[in-house]
């Protein structure tokens, strides 16, 4: 017990530590950029003093730690200052689009595990045949596509061809629930497209490798059929490693759904980001990268604790 929980502690002082130093690297990288925030928001036109007036009341004339504290305590308390560019609270802005880019990045997450899990398993029951080949090939060329061109071509297929499904229009979960999902399923689709074959061929190799055990062959020689023994030890054992893979995925969508969110037109955070940055909107920039950060390194502790909880060895190294 006490093993489980000092792992447990270990683990979330790494969390803490983590983000802290996530925050000093964010809140550097932004201080550092050359430019005058205040001299870009007036304009070429604006006087040294209205400069420095407008310096004074961003607070930016206080030295630099001072300025980290208080991002920081702002951060913390979900109040990172006011948005330059919007004249809104930053913490509003983010919690009126995170829905949106979180909605599609689980979507898309449950695609993943719906297609590669099935076809994982067929592929690895008989490595080697055609239909092991077959998935294999797919696999690769699924991965060899990036999300805004699979984006381009499911437009081009979807909305052109066949005119399925109406793109570049989003509607909220509370006014109609199916049409929210319709008008996520395209963009979704296109962020797992490469994350399918990325599990697929990881959750294959997997399970050939807990296929080729002891304790497989050992159940085979009492009587087990292959398929009680894929489900109730092949498939358990593997999942204690995918575990990590699948966090991996899911930063890497979380990532790629800023790039899609532009060409299927979607208010998420990828057009608040991109708006940030045009107009060096620090308080929303630093904002957006801090939490999408905090949501990347909160994905990697969750997996190390369900790793640990799927597998206690691993606590004990």
């Amino acid at each position: 017990m006490q093993g489980k929980t000092g792992y447990f502690v270990g683990k979330l002082i790494e969390l803490v530590v983590t983000l802290f130093l996530v925050s000093l690297l964010v809140f550097i990288a932004f201080s550092i950029i050359p430019g005058d925030t205040a001299r870009v928001m007036l304009g070429p036109d604006a006087t040294e003093a209205q400069v420095e007036l407008l310096r004074q009341q961003m607070g930016l004339d206080k030295p630099l730690i001072v300025r980290y504290f208080t991002w920081l305590f702002g951060i913390i308390t979900f109040n990172p200052g006011t948005s330059y560019a919007y004249n809104m609270s930053v913490g509003t802005l983010i919690a009126q689009r995170l829905p949106v880019t979180l909605g599609m990045s689980v979507f898309a997450m449950l695609m993943v595990i719906a297609i590669s899990y099935p076809l994982a398993v067929l592929s690895a029951r008989k490595p080697g045949r055609l239909g092991d080949q077959i998935c294999s090939v797919i696999g690769h060329v699924l991965f060899a596509i990036p999300p805004y061109v699979a984006s381009l071509l499911l437009i081009l297929i979807a909305s052109s061809m066949f005119r399925l499904i109406t793109v570049g229009t989003y509607v909220k979960p509370s006014d109609d629930f199916l049409a929210y999902v319709v008008c996520l399923l395209l963009p979704s689709f296109a962020v797992a497209l490469p994350k399918i074959a990325m599990s697929f061929k990881f959750l294959r190799s997997s399970i050939i490798e807990q296929r080729s055990s002891d304790y497989v062959r050992t159940s085979k020689s009492h009587g087990l059929s292959d398929l009680r023994i894929l489900i109730r030890h092949v498939l358990p054992n593997s999942n204690v490693s995918s575990i990590t893979i699948i966090s991996i995925i899911l930063s890497d969508i979380l990532g790629g759904s800023l790039i899609v969110e532009q060409v299927f037109n979607l208010p998420g955070l990828g057009r608040l980001l991109l708006a940030a940055i045009s107009r060096r909107d620090f308080p929303l920039l630093s904002g957006i990268v801090f939490y999408l950060a905090f949501i990347t390194v909160l994905l990697y502790f969750l997996s190390d604790i369900a790793a640990a909880v799927s597998d206690p060895r691993i606590r004990l190294k």
